[in-house]
């Protein structure tokens, strides 16, 4: 979806990703895209996530669920996921630091200890 600029909203919550090792530049220059709901998304086995959220200044809220995991993302991988994201708020209420673009903040918001950027979809 790298690039799609012009596109406002995107249903990914069939995809199974659970196999899947690159994310890199998943999203990256979506600015028409306000929120994204990966809460479908399992990402134990993803290595790469640079530049997933790249540029999304427009994104505000990332919906996932306990099996959004980046603890296999190392390296030059974990960096730059949500640079440029400026509008970005995790679900109870931590906001995008241009200090805290690399995996550090790609978890549920749990402030005041674990502040994140993503929003927790509970069904």
């Amino acid at each position: 979806f790298s690039g799609c600029n012009g596109l406002t909203s995107l249903d990914v919550t069939g995809f199974n990703t659970q196999n899947v090792k690159n994310m890199k530049g998943m999203f990256a220059k979506c600015s028409g895209l306000i929120s994204l709901d990966l809460s479908s998304f399992n990402t134990s086995n993803v290595t790469n996530m640079v530049h997933m959220f790249w540029n999304d200044n427009n994104l505000s809220t990332i919906y996932v669920s306990d099996y959004f995991s980046v603890t296999n993302v190392t390296g030059v991988y974990k960096e730059q996921i949500f640079i440029g994201c400026t509008n970005l708020v995790g679900g109870a209420g931590t906001t995008y630091n241009a200090s805290y673009t690399d995996k550090t903040y790609a978890r549920i918001d749990n402030p005041p200890d674990a502040p994140g950027y993503f929003t927790l979809k509970t069904n």
